[in-house]
């Protein structure tokens, strides 16, 4: 199916646009956005580790 994710709990194919399959009613994983990142794993942390280093950054120039 074009367009489709495999549901995480039940394993059927649903469509991508949808929030929660349509089988079993479990919400799909979606990476939407710059931020949604955050929730996944090591590229999250990662993310948070090099904006905190830029800010830090900023702050000691300014400071």
């Amino acid at each position: 199916m074009e367009g489709s994710i495999r549901c995480p709990r039940c394993g059927e194919e649903t469509p991508a646009e949808n929030l929660s399959c349509i089988f079993c009613g479990a919400t799909l994983p979606h990476r939407l956005g710059v931020f949604s990142g955050l929730r996944y794993g090591w590229r999250g942390i990662l993310f948070l580790v090099i904006a905190g280093l830029i800010i830090l950054s900023f702050l000691a120039l300014v400071l």
